[in-house]
């Protein structure tokens, strides 16, 4: 098995950082729904199912509706589950700007710049190498 050399190393790094910069270009680009559901991590996707969940309930209850407390304490606790499902999403969603994923977009471009310069000189050096 070959040792990796560092351009190796240094290309596959350029190769995962075009990779999250074509990501963040699409989360940038996408509905604000694609950036809550793929850009808000697993609480966003929590929140979701907080929603889906509240909603059978509420469903549920009004379904079934008969004057017991059981029944309208459903109804209530699915009210209160709705509600912070959809502030935690609301905060999720401002998190998420467009401008966050396009000042990710310029890190990563400026760090794969950096490394195809680096990657440019390690090159040369070995074409030197090779040379001598």
């Amino acid at each position: 098995m070959s040792k990796k050399t560092q351009t190796d190393i240094i290309k596959e790094q350029i190769s995962f950082i075009e990779a999250r910069i074509t990501r963040y270009e699409e989360l940038r680009d996408g509905s604000m729904m694609r950036r809550i559901l793929f850009g808000g991590g697993r609480q966003s996707k929590l929140g979701f199912l907080g929603l889906v969940i509240g909603l059978v309930l509420l469903l549920y209850a009004v379904l079934h509706y008969s004057a017991g407390l059981e029944i309208g304490l459903i109804g209530l606790l699915s009210v209160l589950l709705l509600s912070y499902s959809l502030v935690q999403l609301n905060v999720i969603r401002k998190k998420n700007q467009p401008e966050r994923f396009e000042r990710m977009v310029t890190s990563l471009t400026q760090e794969k710049g950096s490394m195809e310069k680096e990657l440019q000189r390690l090159s040369a050096v070995h074409r030197e190498i090779k040379k001598q």
